[in-house]
């Protein structure tokens, strides 16, 4: 499948642990019935929409 490190830039160091990507990948390819591609495609965007917000708000 994928591995977390393939993510590890989209998580930040600091706060509460959250879920490691990869389990959000698989958790996405069964409630939305996507294929591995389409799972990692869709937490990378999510991950990089979440940095958008929380580190360029004003």
């Amino acid at each position: 499948m994928f591995a977390d490190a393939e993510f590890a830039e989209a998580c930040g160091s600091r706060g509460r642990p959250g879920w490691s990507p990869g389990r959000l990948v698989v958790v996405l390819q069964f409630a939305e019935n996507l294929t591995d591609r389409a799972a990692a495609q869709r937490v990378r965007y999510a991950l990089a929409e979440l940095d958008l917000v929380t580190h360029h708000a004003v």
